[in-house]
């Protein structure tokens, strides 16, 4: 899409995260890093409402991505805090690759 005269790409990805632990755990935020050919960015949301996990369950968020080039690759974590002992940790997310259909072949 067009941005103040710029092209701009936008890609979604989705995160599953598991609680495997044995107590409540709550997201607080996500940081992520975007590094495109030429360009770095690094941002951080806080989420308005924090979701909560159980022991066992699971969420699916979604994270949306807007960049200056047809290829990218995403890392970064969610802050989060364990309910039980209030101790905050971070969930690392493993490099995501993000690329335009038309440069695939």
């Amino acid at each position: 899409f067009l941005k103040k005269n710029k092209l701009l790409y936008i890609y979604r990805s989705s995160i599953i995260i598991h609680n495997f632990g044995k107590s409540n755990i709550q997201i607080l935020s996500n940081y992520k890093t975007i590094l495109e050919p030429l360009f770095k960015k690094d941002s951080i949301l806080k989420f308005s409402t924090k979701p909560l996990l159980k022991p066992g369950k699971r969420v699916k968020i979604y994270l949306d991505h807007f960049l200056k080039s047809k290829s990218a690759i995403v890392s970064g974590y969610f802050s989060m805090i364990s309910l039980n002992n209030s101790k905050k940790f971070k969930a690392y997310i493993p490099p995501i690759k993000l690329t335009h259909p038309e440069i695939l072949n």
